[in-house]
């Protein structure tokens, strides 16, 4: 049963990385959607920067460019540690998943907050979410096991 519930979590985790990827994407792709939804009720002020100082919304592009790789990256890492899991469950390949998923949909929610892009906070605060549910499912038999001491 303990075993079921760490495949299961693994499986979450697993898919909140391929999430992670996909929200990458998202900021890759659809750059001036994010912009408006950043700027929020300034929309104009995007389309000043566009249009007359280019500069800066060069800026915003390689930032967004940048948070999306980013994304990718973390979502490849979590998907891996968690396919890792689904196969040897070794509690430092956890440990590792816990500190790295944990840091990076915190890190994304803050950013989000910070932006306060309705949007961006949903989107990252569900993949949060679903992510600790991921965790918190197999812990049980994290604590049971028996480990050796050195």
């Amino acid at each position: 049963m303990n075993i079921q519930r760490v495949k299961q979590g693994a499986k979450i985790t697993f898919y909140t990385g391929v999430y992670m990827i996909v929200l990458g994407i998202f900021f890759m792709f659809f750059i001036d959607l994010n912009m408006r939804y950043i700027f929020g009720s300034t929309t104009k002020l995007w389309g000043f920067f566009l249009k007359y100082n280019w500069d800066i919304s060069y800026l915003f592009y390689l930032f967004n460019i940048l948070i999306g790789v980013l994304l990718i990256s973390n979502g490849l890492t979590i998907s891996y540690l968690s396919d890792f899991i689904m196969k040897r469950k070794e509690k430092i390949t956890w440990v590792m998943l816990f500190i790295i998923g944990i840091t990076s949909w915190a890190g994304l929610l803050t950013v989000s907050i910070l932006f306060q892009s309705i949007i961006l906070i949903i989107l990252s605060f569900i993949g949060w979410l679903v992510f600790i549910i991921g965790m918190l499912i197999p812990i049980s038999y994290y604590i049971e096991k028996p480990y050796r001491e050195y």
